[in-house]
């Protein structure tokens, strides 16, 4: 009888040991992860955004330490489906209002922060003397999918133009057509103007005739899951330093907000 209960006793202190250690790892890993995430921002934003951001982002964080931001780059359209899909994004920054518009229902508020134009861009060596070279047959040239912010301008300042040719290709984000063009895989490139200055002095532009067709503007909001500290990401890009940036890169409409 008393070995019976010995046994039954040591098996009840292990089991209770086991459950505590098990307990106190699960509470250690919350503990230690809990403060990460909430100092991590997400931020989902325009492809045309990359240099920019990247670099406002690296400001930001060293103004604020303990806080990380995380980047997010893509297609507008595409991104605001994510987010209606329940991606986890705290701020949504976007090159078109018609993909925010589409998200309003988790992003009830936001402001116009940018805007930026496309233009017809070309290598310096082998230059256009007009958009209308788009439609010569023998010009190959790219442009953004229809669906996406850069490729709803291009769209409306081509027709604004009566450009009637067509592109080899449509792809899914400014990125990419701007890949293609300094590759030279291409003659010419519908991108926005921060992507050509971006590019360097081998490429150069040719502006559309119609500026209003050819501009889209970039709002940013806070989703409402958001953290609390997402905010304060929002409000440095609106900040001198933030407009500093943008104005570098290109970008214009930096003083309206919204």
């Amino acid at each position: 009888m008393r070995r019976t209960f010995r046994a039954v006793t040591s098996l009840v202190v292990v089991a209770v040991l086991s459950a505590c250690s098990a307990g106190t790892g699960k509470g250690a890993s919350d503990v230690s992860g809990s403060p990460e995430s909430q100092n991590t921002i997400t931020v989902f934003a325009a492809s045309s955004l990359t240099k920019s951001f990247t670099e406002i982002g690296k400001q930001f964080e060293a103004e604020n330490p303990g806080l990380k931001v995380v980047f997010s780059f893509g297609a507008s359209s595409t991104l605001a489906e994510q987010i209606n899909s329940g991606a986890p994004a705290d701020v949504f920054a976007s090159a078109s209002k018609k993909s925010m518009d589409s998200v309003a229902a988790l992003i009830p508020n936001s402001k116009v922060f940018a805007t930026n134009r496309v233009v017809v861009a070309y290598p310096v060596a082998k230059p256009l003397k007009a958009i209308a070279d788009l439609n010569n047959p023998a010009i190959k040239w790219v442009q953004c999918d229809h669906q996406v912010p850069c490729g709803i301008a291009a769209d409306a300042a081509l027709t604004a133009d009566g450009v009637t040719g067509t592109p080899v290709s449509l792809e899914p984000d400014v990125k990419s057509v701007t890949g293609k063009l300094t590759a030279l895989e291409v003659d010419a490139a519908i991108i926005y103007a921060t992507d050509v200055k971006s590019s360097g002095s081998d490429f150069a532009a040719l502006e559309f005739s119609n500026q209003e067709k050819a501009t889209t503007k970039y709002p940013i909001g806070v989703t409402l899951s958001a953290k609390s500290k997402a905010q304060a990401f929002v409000d440095f890009v609106f900040s001198e330093a933030g407009i500093k940036v943008l104005g570098q890169a290109g970008f214009g409409g930096l003083y309206t907000g919204g």
